[in-house]
């Protein structure tokens, strides 16, 4: 259902993606067994970060799995902050692999610069959060 709304909203299919979601599916793989690498940690939040501004432009229905992998990925930082290790809860598990479905297939139906454009969005929004934080 999710796929059929994403391709229906693109003006083109450009079959790109496959680097980003190796190296994002590597990332989650590795968190899923306890690594300590906090590059791995944010190049998946980062991707993730990308795919939910890119979703907004696509349809709401894109946003409930990709929140869900967000809540999941704190969760998973949380237990890094107690254990020193990345890790996942099951919900999370679960959670990450619907999630990066919806990634994979905006991913590989947007265009380079949607997704970049999407990622510069992302930043800013990010900028703000702490701007916002740094003054309360």
């Amino acid at each position: 259902m999710v796929a059929v709304a994403i391709a229906a909203r693109q003006a083109h299919n450009i079959p790109a993606g496959d680097d980003i979601m190796t190296k994002v599916y590597s990332a989650f793989a590795d968190l899923k067994t306890g690594s300590t690498d906090d590059e791995l940690f944010d190049r998946l939040s980062t991707h993730l970060n990308t795919v939910m501004v890119r979703a907004e432009q696509i349809d709401e229905l894109c946003l409930a799995p990709l929140h869900a992998a967000a809540d999941a990925l704190r969760r998973c930082d949380a237990i890094r902050s107690r254990h020193g290790r990345y890790g996942f809860d099951g919900l999370g598990l679960q959670a990450m692999a619907a999630g990066l479905q919806v990634c994979e297939e905006i991913t590989r139906n947007s265009s380079p610069r949607q997704m970049f454009d999407a990622f510069i969005e992302s930043l800013a929004r990010i900028r703000r959060q702490v701007a916002e934080e740094k003054g309360s």
